[in-house]
């Protein structure tokens, strides 16, 4: 077994306030995981809208020992959401996983980035046209969908969507498995489906995530107006990233760094500093790159 130190960047508008310690301010631990504020001092208080998360975990290799510190950041991030009264979050954020006495540690990089828009053309505005004359489709299908395409996070975007489908629907259920196709409709509406779990209290469970249903449900939505409403294709059936928003946009990077003096120390504000002022390290006399991945967000 290895020990592996964690630390984990959360973002929140939560001032953390927790004084029990003058030497360390602003700071708390709960099921050895230390919670501290982003940046404190006495004189300038709290700065940066984040919190970081520190822990040590022993397991065989780092992926165990994230998903071990994860499980219970999880259930503590979740509790703090009810008492914080604020946004707390922390999955799309940076990370650093370091295996004890090695010069090597695994960093997770993530920053916002600009939204990329989308063309609303003469088919589009053809379909605009369509879709207010047309008397069979209810209201509520375009409120609930409006919301769904607006909102953040997983679970309430399936959820509206759900909702929407189902406004659309309710005149005639058959056609829920006429747009979603019998395979998406079992796993969707169908019994102890995601909707009926999400809705009665049950959360996702692991093979909620072999899939991106929020997109399975889009395009299944967008290909039936287009065959069965407007019967041409007025609406782009391969847009990339559907339901594209102002926030939530990120990029991010994994990659494996190593110390370039050969001293096992790393703490992950100090990394992203450097990381941020070096190019990606290329400019660095601290740090070099072992291997790297880039991806952009869904949004």
């Amino acid at each position: 077994m290895n020990k592996y130190k964690i630390e984990q960047k959360i973002s929140t508008l939560a001032q953390c306030a927790v004084m029990e310690n003058r030497e360390k301010p602003a700071s708390f631990e709960v099921e050895k995981i230390k919670f501290s504020h982003w940046y404190f001092n006495y004189r300038k208080g709290w700065l940066g809208e984040a919190w970081i998360a520190t822990s040590v975990i022993e397991a065989k290799d780092y992926r165990k020992a994230f998903l071990e510190f994860n499980k219970k950041l999880s259930k503590i991030i979740s509790r703090i959401s009810l008492i914080g009264q604020c946004y707390i979050e922390y999955f799309t954020e940076s990370f650093l996983i370091h295996k004890e006495g090695s010069n090597i540690a695994f960093l997770r990089y993530v920053r916002d980035r600009r939204p990329v828009g989308l063309m609303f053309t003469e088919k589009e505005k053809e379909a605009l046209e369509i879709l207010m004359k047309n008397k069979s489709i209810p209201d509520e299908f375009f409120y609930y969908w409006k919301d769904a395409v607006n909102t953040l996070g997983y679970s309430p975007k399936i959820l509206l969507m759900c909702s929407a489908i189902e406004a659309l629907t309710s005149q005639d259920k058959n056609l829920q498995k006429k747009i979603l196709g019998n395979d998406l409709y079992k796993k969707v509406f169908g019994k102890g489906g995601i909707r009926h779990r999400l809705s009665h209290g049950s959360y996702f469970n692991e093979r909620d995530f072999s899939e991106n249903y929020a997109e399975l449900l889009h395009f299944a939505i967008i290909k039936y107006f287009n065959k069965e409403v407007f019967r041409k294709t007025l609406i782009s059936e391969k847009v990339k990233h559907p339901q594209r928003h102002f926030w939530g946009n990120k990029e991010e990077w994994r990659l494996f760094i190593e110390r370039k003096d050969g001293l096992s120390r790393f703490f992950l504000k100090e990394v992203i500093n450097e990381f941020e002022k070096s190019e990606l390290f290329k400019n660095s006399p601290k740090y070099k790159i072992v291997s790297f991945k880039k991806w952009t967000s869904k949004y």
